[in-house]
């Protein structure tokens, strides 16, 4: 008897591919000395490419899941900038029409013939103070949380704090506004 594939079917399958630009991809992009030894260690871009000649080959959709790019003004207004923002307006990544912008050769999308969509994506915090509470969210296993909670959030949120962390600190800036209030 056969087993049964461990995959879905062809028909109900898509191909997801996210921030295949340029600045992470290629030797010379402003984000590629940050992923480099990890590209070269798993031979990622060796793989995309085959991946995606797979998924052509098969009919398979491939929907692009692309970073904001950087323009003048994106951030006016904004009060709270993480790290990666912060970075991403200082030094004007993924600029809006610049080569660092454009897809990687070979991986571009081909919406009419193989039916790919782009999807752009929204900033990740749109200007707010992100804190994530480490012990009231989980992973597939714990080594997974640790991973996204020690190298991931602290990448892409203000603060990675605990819920007892969170509410003290709340506790202290409720003092703080009772202190400004009576004058002290």
């Amino acid at each position: 008897m056969a087993s049964p594939s461990s995959s879905s079917p062809v028909d109900r399958t898509a191909l997801v591919l996210i921030d295949v630009y340029n600045e992470f991809l290629h030797p010379e992009g402003k984000i590629n000395p940050f992923v480099s030894e990890s590209m070269a260690k798993t031979n990622t871009l060796d793989h995309l490419q085959e991946v995606v000649k797979a998924a052509r080959k098969a009919g398979i959709p491939i929907y692009y899941s692309l970073h904001q790019q950087w323009k003048e003004g994106n951030y006016q207004g904004w009060l709270h900038m993480n790290p990666t923002t912060s970075g991403m307006s200082q030094h004007r990544l993924l600029q809006e029409g610049s080569w660092g912008a454009e897809i990687y050769p070979g991986l571009e999308p081909d919406v009419f013939g193989n039916k790919d969509v782009v999807v752009s994506k929204h900033w990740n915090s749109s200007g707010y103070h992100v804190t994530i509470l480490s012990d009231a969210t989980a992973g597939h296993s714990p080594a997974h949380h640790d991973a996204g909670k020690n190298l991931v959030w602290p990448l892409i949120v203000d603060e990675v704090k605990t819920v007892g962390q969170w509410a003290e600190s709340l506790e202290e800036d409720a003092k703080k506004d009772n202190q400004v209030k009576s004058g002290l």
